[in-house]
């Protein structure tokens, strides 16, 4: 992805339309939206052609970590507490994630990289940081560790020219783990291997 295009100026999808419309759909349900502001913002998202134009129509209706699509940066910290990023959001370079006798939840599995190869920077202080990342990405975990875990169960990916996210950083007394989905091959020789348990 370019360098010079800023996220908000990147071309929406059908996908991302279709996550504010959800919104939208809930909000008016529980009353948030009567049907002519529903109407109205509706018609806002079929006409949005870039991700900045996304965000203010559910602006007003929810919390920022609870918006379906996110576009600015922000760090996450988990301090005698639990912060969790999930959903349609984009991954800067550098973002930091710090758990410190606490517990941070990254889901990456529907985040927009803007480079191919991702560089994120977690510790874990007497806490816990868990990120999920979807198949097919390569992961590479750099720092330091004291008394404390930094694992992964991504494997190395089949691809030529696979996304990196590179995990810097340090664990004090604490636990980074970084979970790649199973390889579905795997799962399909397990299946087979019921099937052919239950017919012998």
């Amino acid at each position: 992805m370019s360098e010079h295009v800023p996220p908000e100026r990147l071309r929406a999808s059908d996908a991302d339309r279709e996550r504010v419309l959800k919104a939208l759909r809930e909000a008016a349900a529980d009353g948030r939206l009567d049907l002519e502001e529903f109407e109205e913002r509706s018609s806002l998202v079929f006409r949005a052609r870039t991700l900045g134009e996304l965000p203010p129509v559910t602006a007003d209706l929810m919390p920022a970590e609870q918006q379906p699509l996110q576009l600015a940066p922000k760090p996450l910290f988990g301090v005698f507490g639990t912060v969790v990023r999930r959903g349609r959001w984009v991954a800067y370079p550098d973002e930091l994630a710090v758990a410190l006798l606490g517990r941070v939840d990254v889901d990456m599995r529907e985040a927009l990289l803007l480079h191919n190869h991702h560089r994120m920077r977690v510790s874990a202080v007497l806490g816990r940081v868990e990120i999920d990342v979807p198949e097919g990405v390569e992961v590479r975990l750099t720092g330091w560790s004291f008394l404390g875990r930094r694992t992964t169960t991504a494997r190395r990916s089949n691809l030529s020219h696979p996304p990196v996210l590179e995990i810097d950083g340090f664990s004090l007394l604490g636990v980074v783990r970084v979970r790649a989905p199973r390889r579905r091959r795997f799962l399909g020789w397990r299946r087979r291997e019921r099937r052919r348990g239950i017919g012998a």
